[in-house]
């Protein structure tokens, strides 16, 4: 039985990029995600967040590095995955993320969009 997470939102904060012992790259990103509903007269507003992580180094490269940090929004399709460790003092600790398998940033990156002098000159 397979399962598949689908979320949008914002990023936390920048990707952290780093590599692992054997030298391949991962990804570690953090989304927000705000949900607003009615409670009585008033408009509540839930914020909630989501660890992201992925070790497609083609992704992180040509996507991750090069187009995403902070505040940008983005749509993302994996699936849960809870990653069990013993800390220092001998605890069990437990994480659940989601690994990624298909990212997409929901606004235009810098690099691709026209200054407001190109328009202006235009």
């Amino acid at each position: 039985m397979s399962q598949e997470f689908i979320l949008s939102g914002r990023l936390a904060r920048d990707p952290d990029i780093r590599s692992t012992l054997a030298g391949s790259p991962v990804a570690n990103l953090r989304v927000l995600q705000t949900r607003g509903y009615r409670k009585g007269e008033d408009w509540v507003e839930e914020v909630e967040g989501f660890d992201l992580v992925t070790f497609n180094e083609n992704l992180i490269t040509r996507v991750i590095q090069p187009f995403f940090s902070k505040g940008k929004r983005l749509r993302i399709r994996g699936r849960l995955q809870t990653r069990s460790w013993e800390d220092q003092n001998k605890v069990t600790r437990y994480s659940t993320e989601v690994v990624i398998d298909d990212l997409r940033l929901l606004e235009r990156p810098a690099q691709m969009t026209r200054s407001s002098t190109d328009t202006q000159a235009a």
